[in-house]
């Protein structure tokens, strides 16, 4: 008997091993797992594509103003929020999309723009997670086709509901992507409406930046208006290889280029200065993350990290996990967290930026006959 206990001990200690085994070997590879499950396992041209948005009616955007009562509209993209291989694009009425924009978009990420602003936020047939996972013409051509729903949203925008009024451009992850292409092909007219362009968590060279939007400069002041705040934030012992050497960003010439070791833009949030100094966290006016004890849904928190502009990549002190828990160590920066590290910073600058403009725009014209110094010159 005592013979027949040890050997169930042996089977019960051997199954555990063998099970703490397969868990380490999952936890390990979960950045393959993660691949071959989101792989839709067809090409882009097989099967139908979800079916088109019409901008014009109200069904195809997850939030729009009932009252346009502030002087300036913000235009938002959200970013990477479909975890699943079912399709190449998300269709605009999965329920989990629907619900992660009405749970963590709208009150994490689009509230510090929406405090000031009007908030236009469209639904679009979002790029699936695979198509960043590869450099495949499959993951290509099905970010084209988000961003052709991300610019038929911002025409309607502008054509029957922003009414003149001068907006900003914000997203996040492929969200800043498609923004960052918006700005690149704006109108005269438009362009000088664009209080400024917000392209958070994109992996942007700065070259690529300067050729695609010469007349939009990286923001280099805290109040500076007609400009690109951009950067891709990260942490001391996260891998960068993704952001800073496979990350596919546009190509000026048309089509996509990866970054390839090239320089990253980054504006830090603390400074808001081009690869300025470092930000200490005693300058941080509030992080933000999730939760459903308050009224708004989050909770904020002063003083939580710091930030430092170091090789392209905007170094920081929190790696909140991101909202697809089951993202690997090189894929989990797709994905948002349930953490905003800079709410409160970025809803103070977007109101610092609108009251620059608008002092801006209530200065007269200079006479056509009046010399412009140059500053240069003295």
């Amino acid at each position: 008997m005592a013979a027949n206990g040890r050997k169930l001990l042996y089977l019960l200690a051997a199954l555990l091993g063998l099970g703490v085994l397969s868990a380490f070997i999952a936890i390990a590879s979960r950045d393959n797992l993660i691949r071959y499950t989101l792989n839709p396992g067809r090409s882009f041209g097989e099967g139908a594509q979800p079916t088109a948005p019409d901008y014009a009616t109200n069904a195809s955007w997850a939030i729009l103003p009932k009252t346009a009562t502030k002087p300036v509209d913000v235009f938002f993209i959200y970013s990477t929020i479909y975890f699943s291989g079912e399709y190449w694009n998300a269709p605009i009425g999965n329920p989990a999309v629907r619900e992660r924009i009405a749970r963590t978009v709208v009150p994490l990420y689009a509230a510090p723009f929406s405090a000031s602003a009007n908030l236009f936020l469209p639904l679009y047939r979002q790029a699936a997670p695979y198509s960043f996972m590869t450099s495949s013409e499959d993951g290509r051509a099905a970010r084209e086709l988000a961003y052709t729903d991300v610019a038929r949203a911002f025409e309607s925008f502008i054509a029957t509901r922003n009414q003149g009024r001068p907006f900003i451009i914000a997203g996040y992850g492929q969200g800043a992507l498609y923004g960052m292409r918006l700005i690149s092909e704006l109108k005269p007219a438009d362009r000088g409406r664009l209080i400024a362009g917000y392209l958070l968590e994109l992996a942007l060279p700065v070259e690529v930046a300067k050729a695609m939007s010469t007349a939009t400069p990286l923001c280099n002041s805290p109040d500076q208006t007609g400009c690109l705040v951009a950067w891709h934030s990260t942490t001391k012992n996260a891998r960068g290889d993704l952001p800073r050497e496979n990350a596919l960003v546009w190509r000026p010439n048309g089509g996509f280029d990866a970054t390839r070791g090239r320089e990253l833009a980054c504006v830090n949030p603390l400074t808001w200065t081009v690869s300025g100094r470092a930000g200490s966290s005693d300058m941080n006016l509030g992080s933000a993350e999730l939760t459903g004890f308050s009224g708004d849904g989050i909770v904020l928190t002063r003083g939580v990290t710091s930030a430092d502009c170091w090789n392209g990549l905007l170094f920081v002190d929190v790696a909140p996990d991101p909202i697809f828990l089951w993202a690997g160590p090189r894929y989990r920066e797709l994905f948002p967290s349930s953490v905003n590290p800079f709410f409160a910073d970025i809803k103070d600058n977007v109101a610092r930026r609108i009251e620059s403009f608008a002092a801006q725009a209530s200065l007269p014209e200079p006479p056509e006959d009046t010399e412009i110094p140059d500053p240069a010159a003295n």
